[in-house]
């Protein structure tokens, strides 16, 4: 898994190390997720893409890595989606839709577990308070970063995170590219959806 353009975090290969060492605390994970999607791409397979996220990269994820976004109450996901507002001191008044997904997936990492956290070494206001935007703009990897390419690149479908914006939220972020054929991930009414999208651009 590449993190172009970044350079590596500095505990990148000692994270690495951990998660071969500890594979046990990949475990399944099955659940509904929501997040406020951008009007500009809202049919199902886009949501589910994590093309976005790829792109720009994010929390959970370097650049080159598609990741989903997700929290687990949609009032989770409405203060997740104002956060980048509040980062850069704007407010983006353009229309979002709320998205439900269901997904199964078999190999999570749960940073809200403390078990996993001592043995990581990590606390949750360490978590929370890495600026990892402005690494990020400096091409630098963040520590959450290195540990969400640690997850993918160990097989993983994803990692489960307490939200830096809501008390006790709970954030997923799952790696679209690593699905098989016993994970499962889907929109909520999603055919409902497609035919919404289809007739807003018929």
């Amino acid at each position: 898994m590449s993190s172009y353009r970044l350079h590596p975090h500095p505990r990148s290969a000692v994270v690495g190390k951990w998660l071969r060492t500890h594979s046990e605390f990949l475990r399944p994970w099955t659940g509904r997720l929501f997040r406020f999607q951008t009007l500009a791409y809202p049919a199902p397979k886009d949501v589910l893409s994590g093309l976005g996220a790829m792109e720009r990269g994010g929390r959970w994820n370097p650049p080159g890595l598609a990741t989903l976004y997700g929290s687990t109450t949609d009032t989770t996901a409405l203060e997740e989606c104002k956060a980048n507002d509040r980062y850069y001191g704007f407010v983006t008044t353009s229309p979002r839709l709320l998205v439900a997904i269901e997904a199964r997936l078999d190999r999570v990492l749960d940073l809200s577990d403390v078990a996993v956290r001592r043995s990581l070494g990590v606390t949750l206001e360490r978590l929370a308070s890495e600026d990892w935007r402005k690494l990020l703009n400096a091409h630098r990897e963040s520590f959450s970063q290195a540990l969400g390419r640690a997850v993918a690149e160990a097989g993983g479908h994803g990692l489960l995170a307490r939200s830096a914006a809501v008390p006790r939220g709970l954030n997923v972020a799952i790696f679209t590219k690593q699905m098989s054929t016993t994970t499962r991930l889907s929109v909520v009414e999603g055919e409902m959806l497609a035919k919404w999208v289809s007739k807003t651009n018929g």
